[in-house]
């Protein structure tokens, strides 16, 4: 009799172990749960110039344009947005035109601004200060929102085509 009581109290040990060990488990798997959080910022590039712009951003190594954040200002006050998200922090350093290293900007046809960053090396394309995709040149204008102005500095700046710019 002594031996039931023996392999009773051994069976019941081991089933309180399982319970304790699925109860655990059960409260990590639904308890700890990773949720994405997307940071996100809103990058818009506003025509202050009195010239049609062209802006096409360009991946190098593949040689093709990235659709979706291309597109023509034609008058003074135009925008192009793009917003950005990320699930980890933003460099402060680089916007992240996601798949995008280079950007033309075509202004009144006759201009070209050429624009690049090399994820490589790290290195901005002169001049930095103007460079689309360096942080530090947006102006946080509130709500996760920047704004990078092409002035007429930018056109006076630009390099002439011989002939109309592509």
């Amino acid at each position: 009799m002594s031996m039931s009581y023996l392999t009773t109290g051994i069976k019941f040990k081991q089933m309180k172990i399982l319970i304790t060990t699925i109860s655990i488990m059960f409260i990590i798997i639904l308890g700890c749960t990773n949720e994405v959080e997307f940071n996100e910022r809103d990058y818009i590039i506003e025509n202050n110039t009195n010239f049609k712009l062209n802006i096409k951003f360009y991946n190098k190594t593949s040689g093709s344009g990235i659709s979706g954040l291309s597109g023509i200002l034609d008058s003074q006050g135009l925008r192009l947005n793009n917003t950005i998200e990320l699930t980890s922090e933003f460099d402060d350093f680089r916007v992240p035109f996601v798949g995008a290293d280079s950007v033309k900007i075509v202004l009144n046809e006759d201009r070209l601004i050429t624009y690049t960053y090399d994820s490589g090396s790290k290195v901005f394309s002169e001049p930095i200060n103007r460079n689309l995709f360096r942080h530090s040149n947006y102006e946080n204008i509130g709500n996760k929102q920047y704004l990078f102005k092409i002035t007429q500095q930018d056109y006076e700046n630009a390099l002439p085509c011989d002939g109309k710019c592509d």
